[in-house]
């Protein structure tokens, strides 16, 4: 089962928490036979596996649904990413579904910030996991970096460690570049 730690394209993974972006993201394999997330049971065992949601949490129909809806909005943002293209549609699809993760900003006493979440319900609390993780990485500058792959019938979630970020094909294809 694939998880932060094992890329789809057996690239190199992206880094913490970007990790769990990409795993999310590779939930639904090239060949749209393989989707890990396919079902609400499917979806579930998947996110305990990987520590979005706690082992006694479950997922409602229409939680199942926003899910997937994340997980899609998620992969156009990535394929402009690819391109190197803005795509406002895209872009608001995503902030719409990480709306999700009731996402505020914490100070601590020698006057830090860290995003954390408000979530009381297990969705909304794997929401913030992947929008803080998200944030966290654009603040690293390792967000635009996350891609999908160019490559016909592929998409897969690749982490882009080229000098330039150029690349525009997974670890899988980039030999046929």
């Amino acid at each position: 089962m694939p998880g932060p730690e094992t890329p789809a394209d057996g690239g190199t993974p992206a880094p913490a928490p970007l990790d769990r972006v990409q795993a999310l993201a590779n939930t639904l394999g090239a060949d749209w036979d393989t989707d890990l997330l396919r079902t609400r049971e499917d979806a579930t065992g998947w996110l305990r596996a990987v520590a979005l949601l706690p082992q006694e949490a479950g997922l409602s129909n229409s939680e199942h649904g926003a899910l997937l809806r994340l997980r899609e909005s998620l992969r156009d943002v990535l394929a402009a990413h690819t391109d190197g293209h803005q795509d406002a549609a895209a872009a608001e699809r995503l902030s719409r579904a990480l709306a999700d993760g009731r996402i505020i900003v914490t100070v601590n006493p020698a006057s830090a910030i860290r995003l954390a979440s408000a979530a009381r319900a297990s969705y909304s609390g794997l929401v913030a996991i992947v929008a803080v993780a998200i944030a966290d990485s654009a603040a690293a500058g390792t967000w635009l970096r996350l891609k999908s792959c160019s490559v016909a019938g592929c998409g897969a979630a690749f982490y882009d460690d080229s000098a330039a970020a150029t690349a525009t094909r997974c670890a899988a294809h980039a030999a046929g570049a």
